[in-house]
């Protein structure tokens, strides 16, 4: 038996994305399986989300103060 090679490999997954057909949803959900599996997107997602919470809480804060503010100035 012939061992493959990277260059059969490679044709091998170009020939299956010119032939995918879109109402293969078990190739899709495996394609995606692996992407989950494979990807850094929960650090990302984990980064993304600290970075909101920090914004958030710095517009909080300055809505507050400038209520504060308003409202001791014009009372």
């Amino acid at each position: 038996m012939r061992a493959m090679t990277v260059r059969d490999v490679e044709c091998l997954s170009a020939r299956e994305t010119i032939t995918i057909c879109p109402f293969d949803l078990g190739r899709q959900i495996q394609r995606f399986q692996r992407y989950i599996e494979t990807s850094d997107w929960d650090e990302r997602l984990v980064r993304y989300l600290a970075r909101f919470d920090k914004t958030f809480l710095h517009t909080v804060v300055f809505l507050g103060l400038s209520i504060l503010l308003s409202w001791l100035l014009y009372s």
